[in-house]
């Protein structure tokens, strides 16, 4: 995470914006242009020299591997300029070679971001051939994209990214082969349609393989690349793209079959990506038995109390006993006696440091055996999911699971059973104790106890609800990371206003989040001072009974009383912070079920059948 932080920004001065230096029917110069991907002394274009005039068609032709891609980075900044001049005069608009969708309906993917006008979208989705694949789809352009256009066949990804850098009405556009991943019937609509018609009168920089179209003489400047160098051959001929277009015969492609009539296409339903789903009310017995079983089961809950009864046992026995030692009568220098009273305290110290010991190593042992069980019952029903589970959720609700969920399970939820078992130990033992010094004070701690009861219940509902809308609000933070990092280079070349946009976009995923976290915030914090409170009361009537018995109790019994009347308060804050994520945290136990469908985790759970033969070696080494 950090090398990724620290990776240096895309240079603004690869390419001047608007150069007033050129002349005003220029629209991309490139003087002597020498570039790289930031690997210095590997240049992968050298001395390139290109003029483009405003409205000019440019083909981009060359083999495969040979720089077309850069050249197209070139003039969009991505690349490094290590010599030379770039300027590009408009608005641009990018075709990536591999086709970004977002998952968001089509119609969103192709206004991306720009006020909707109907003609001229409709406009849009006929020169690009988009028409009858909307036909085919329940919900029109309105249907939902999966991530990664994941629903989408190859030539509809690609049609519905021209599509969209046609709606932008820029005046550059830098399309990367956009008639690889269509037929030749297509190509042609698309050439003919799109590029000679609706793109008639822009500068239009165009990757293609198709010698069809690079022979055609619609272009006004051809581009060849290999190996690293660029050779230009221009040709003035004014508006013979639309010429060209009009005289296209249209009996070419009369009654022939388009790709999209042999594309698959998902037929489904308008929403393809469901919204994550979650519980309300108590965390389900079947979660809680359900990892209970995963930690070790009832062994581990009675090795655990039988350890924290101990360390109880030494804790509060080393109080009581530095309380005999201090309240004996007699010579305190006695070595003998000292010596004794050290040794006992000692020992009871010991006792207690091993049985901490003892429960953070079982703690551990018990969240890391669940965590493994976990990780391998999701991984399994991960890779036994049909193909419809990774349509209905992307890859950020994925991750959290893996991710987020996981370290709840291996870390959070073992470490506050144990630190529930502290606070409550501990917290009953010290009132059992101020009560046994002082018995009327039990009279004080009931009603007290009343309030804590009904406060914690009180506090529990609302806290569960919220932690459930933590975990529903990051997911979509981490799937709008995931899928603007995929399409940075797009985002950038559609100009600042896109770049606002994703942000703007990002920023609102995270108030949402944040919206959650602040919940939770103010709720823990109300919870907490009414904790407080009590603790005071607590301490208020030990005190004060500790100054109306102070004749009738030894020095050595009030120390401890006192002590103890003091720590409660923490600790009652503490229990509350230890308890609360206990029962919260198994909500992340819970989405898993939420997630993976029931059969994936059954056949999961199931023996995985021998996919090879019983032939096979089970065992492989390396010879020379």
């Amino acid at each position: 995470m950090a090398d990724y932080l620290a990776l240096h920004e895309v240079n603004p001065s690869n390419v001047i914006r608007n150069d007033v230096s050129i002349p005003d029917d220029v629209a991309i110069v490139v003087e002597h242009g020498t570039f790289d991907w930031g690997q210095a002394g590997n240049p992968v274009l050298t001395d390139v020299n290109l003029i483009v005039k405003k409205g000019d068609l440019v083909v981009v032709r060359g083999p495969v591997g040979s720089g077309k891609s850069s050249l197209c980075s070139t003039l969009l900044g991505e690349m490094e300029k290590m010599d030379g001049k770039v300027s590009v005069n408009g608005k641009v608009a990018y075709y990536a070679q591999q086709p970004w969708i977002q998952n968001m309906t089509i119609r969103e993917n192709i206004t991306f971001g720009h006020d909707f006008d109907y003609n001229k979208y409709q406009n849009v989705l006929d020169v690009c051939e988009l028409l009858p694949d909307l036909q085919q789809f329940p919900g029109g352009d309105t249907t939902e994209i999966g991530q990664k256009g994941i629903n989408l066949s190859g030539g509809q990804k690609a049609r519905v990214s021209l599509a969209r850098a046609c709606y932008s009405d820029a005046d550059i556009f830098i399309l990367d082969s956009p008639l690889a991943a269509v037929d030749a019937v297509v190509q042609s609509k698309i050439f003919s349609k799109c590029i000679c018609g609706l793109l008639a009168g822009k500068t239009v920089v165009l990757v293609t393989h198709n010698q069809d179209v690079i022979e055609s003489g619609a272009a006004s400047c051809k581009v060849s690349v290999s190996e690293g160098q660029v050779s230009v051959e221009r040709q003035e001929i004014e508006h013979f793209r639309t010429h060209f277009a009009t005289q296209l015969s249209p009996n070419n492609t009369k009654n022939e079959p388009t790709a999209t009539e042999n594309d698959d296409i998902l037929k489904d339903t308008t929403r393809l990506i469901e919204d994550e789903e979650r519980e309300e009310g108590r965390v389900s017995a079947a979660v809680v038995w359900q990892y209970f079983n995963a930690m070790g089961g009832l062994k581990v809950l009675v090795l655990l109390l039988v350890i924290q009864s101990l360390w109880q046992g030494c804790q509060v026995g080393s109080d009581l006993w530095l309380s005999h030692w201090t309240g004996q009568k007699g010579n305190t220098y006695d070595a003998s006696r000292t010596q004794y009273n050290m040794t006992v305290y000692a020992l009871l110290g010991g006792g207690s440091a091993l049985m901490v010991l003892a429960r953070a190593a079982t703690v551990a042992t018990a969240g890391l055996h669940a965590s493994r069980d976990l990780f391998r019952l999701l991984t399994r029903a991960l890779l036994s999911a049909p193909l419809r589970f990774f349509d209905a959720n992307p890859i950020g609700r994925i991750l959290n699971r893996f991710g987020g969920d996981i370290t709840y399970v291996e870390i959070d939820i073992p470490f506050d059973i144990g630190s529930l078992l502290v606070a409550g130990f501990f917290t009953c033992c010290q009132l059992a104790t101020a009560i046994y010094i002082v018995n009327v004070l039990v009279v004080f701690i009931i009603p007290l106890a009343y309030l804590y009861v009904k406060f914690a219940k009180f506090y529990l509902m609302p806290s569960r609800e919220i932690s459930r809308l933590l975990k529903v609000a990051s997911s979509p933070v981490l799937s709008h990371i995931s899928q603007a990092e995929e399409g940075v280079t797009t985002i950038r070349a559609f100009g600042p206003e896109c770049v606002d946009q994703t942000i703007t976009e990002n920023f609102s995923r995270n108030d949402v989040n944040a919206r959650a976290w602040f919940c939770d915030f103010v709720v823990s914090t109300w919870f907490q001072l009414r904790m407080e409170l009590i603790g005071c009361g607590v301490v208020i009537a030990v005190v004060s009974c500790l100054v109306y018995l102070r004749d009738y109790l030894s020095p050595g019994l009030v120390g401890v009383a006192f002590t103890y009347a003091l720590s409660i308060d923490s600790r009652l804050a503490r229990f509350k912070e230890n308890r609360a994520p206990s029962q919260l945290n198994q909500v992340s136990h819970g989405p898993v079920q939420e997630t993976f469908p029931s059969r994936t985790l059954s056949s999961a759970t199931s023996q995985v059948p021998h996919l090879y033969s019983r032939d096979c070696p089970s065992t492989f080494a390396t010879t020379r």
